[in-house]
């Protein structure tokens, strides 16, 4: 039998700050659409960084949103966060530079001078 357990709050926070990628769920034309992404958690802020086309679309349409974050090892050991909340586009300049700084830190390959 398969033993569940739920994790408490700082564990949920330290494994949100380790893991960094999970799957962005939104609604796109109507129905749920789930895409893989990097994000960068800054308790209690998650950023996502994507460029402008179909998820900033969706987005901006409606920006209920949901993030799932696994890890697994194998079929008995995987731990799973999922986090709804809303999703708002960095407008002031000093947001945009600290997120891109973050993204920069945690995964350099997704932004290209």
């Amino acid at each position: 039998m398969l033993d569940i357990d739920e994790m408490g709050q700082r564990e949920i926070q330290g494994f949100l700050q380790q893991v960094g990628y999970g799957h962005l769920g939104c609604i796109h034309k109507g129905k749920p659409y789930v895409m893989p992404m990097h994000y960068y958690f800054d308790d209690p802020a998650i950023y996502l960084f994507t460029t402008e086309g179909m998820k900033t679309h969706d987005i901006d349409t409606n920006p209920e949103v949901c993030l799932q974050i696994e890890e697994i090892h194998d079929p008995l050991h995987w731990r799973s966060v999922i986090v709804n909340g809303r999703a708002d586009r960095l407008t002031e300049q000093q947001d945009i530079d600290r997120a891109m700084q973050f993204i920069k830190e945690r995964n350099p390959t997704q932004i290209k001078p």
